[in-house]
């Protein structure tokens, strides 16, 4: 987290130590979620892990391949506020967040990537502003309607911009799940990764097929972090991001724009996305009470809805979209709504072991692809090959 986020953050820091103050709170911003696991897994190998971090809800593997974390499950058994909490989350946030029966995090910056589209540019193509494409079929004809070019060719405005993050399978996995697939095993215990599969190359060959074929989208590897700022500057009309966008979004954009689901190839699909609470092992035993209460704070519904409101990330606690503060901000702001209804849709977002160099396989191949690079079939399947070697050492049986 940085820039407002950070401020957000600090704001309700603040609000905790006013009504808790015989505890101090010592927040340390650690970057981008990939920074910030690598800052935290250093302190845990040096033997000073922080009381509690708030880390990718899919690093869960990783973080018990290091011993670091322990379960909620004792503290929740005798603390009726975190029993509500856990009833009271989406069940799709806890899909990352329980393992063999036990909570070993809790929701707290949660997130789906939902579809942001400029309504003017849809009126002025005359395309209807209130019917987002919903098919990938449906998203390339109007991508091709909204792609401008001036006298000379030059595209002006593209029509969709779906990033390829450099280290992150988010938006892939997205394509896979709405292609009937999905990038992992759910039975394969953090061990089986699905990369050479028919759904992840239909994924890919989109990506790659948008640019390449259909000249309706930027060529080359399209970044994740200018991407928010292209649509609000009118460069693309339509772009595949996350909800936590919505807040920078709704301040930058000078046009009305809408929010849609993800289009479908064969069903609706996303996979979560965002960040939990852990508590570590080898923390102060002392400090345990109050890094509780803590997060209690911080997950609870009045927060989730500010969290929301500030952010644009999904209020996690159901209840938190019954509150006033809520009510307003949806009246003001129905784009808000997206993905939370999309959450009947979602699927736990890639649960592996070697998360991040599992990751890096993957993307390193997606790139390949919407580069040209490789054809889709050689890549998936070199990727397989990659993948199955880097999780070898933590799934021997």
């Amino acid at each position: 987290m940085a820039g407002p986020l950070a401020r957000f953050i600090e704001a309700y820091v603040a609000d905790f130590t006013k009504r808790n103050p015989d505890i101090e709170v010592k927040t340390v911003f650690g970057g981008n979620y990939e920074e910030n696991q690598a800052k935290v897994v250093a302190a845990i190998k040096a033997g000073s892990p922080p009381d509690t971090a708030i880390l990718l809800s899919q690093q869960l593997y990783t973080l018990l391949s290091l011993d670091a974390i322990e379960p909620f499950d004792a503290y929740i058994a005798k603390d009726r506020e975190l029993q509500q909490a856990v009833a009271d989350f989406f069940p799709a946030f806890m899909m990352n967040s329980t393992l063999g029966g036990k909570v070993y995090s809790l929701p707290f910056q949660r997130s789906t990537p939902i579809l942001y589209y400029n309504k003017e540019a849809f009126k002025e193509v005359g395309l209807d502003p209130e019917k987002p494409p919903t098919t990938w079929d449906e998203l390339v004809k109007y991508a091709e309607k909204l792609t401008k070019r001036d006298d000379q060719g030059r595209v002006v405005r593209y029509g969709v911009a779906i990033p390829t993050e450099d280290r992150s399978t988010w938006l892939l996995e997205g394509l896979t799940i709405q292609a009937g697939g999905l990038l992992y095993d759910p039975q394969g215990e953090g061990c089986k990764v699905l990369v050479n599969t028919e759904a992840v190359r239909q994924g890919m060959q989109f990506k790659r097929d948008l640019a390449a074929k259909y000249k309706v989208s930027p060529e080359g590897v399209i970044a994740w972090g200018t991407t928010p700022g292209d649509f609000a500057a009118g460069k693309v009309a339509m772009i595949y991001h996350s909800t936590g966008s919505l807040g920078f979004i709704r301040n930058n954009a000078r046009f009305s724009f809408g929010t849609a689901f993800l289009p479908r190839k064969v069903r609706y699909g996303v996979p979560t996305g965002g960040a939990n609470f852990y508590l570590f092992k080898g923390s102060d035993p002392a400090k345990r009470e109050a890094t509780l209460r803590f997060i209690k704070f911080m997950v609870s519904p009045e927060i989730q809805a500010r969290w929301s409101v500030d952010s644009g990330y999904v209020a996690a606690r159901r209840s938190s979209w019954s509150l006033p503060l809520m009510q307003e901000y949806l009246k003001q702001w129905p784009q808000a709504l997206t993905a939370r209804e999309q959450l009947a849709y979602a699927r736990a977002e890639l649960p592996v072991y070697n998360l991040q160099q599992v990751k890096d396989i993957i993307a390193e191949a997606e790139q390949a692809v919407v580069l040209g690079r490789k054809d889709v079939r050689t890549a998936v399947r070199e990727a397989q090959a990659r993948v199955d070697q880097a999780l070898a050492p933590y799934c021997r049986k």
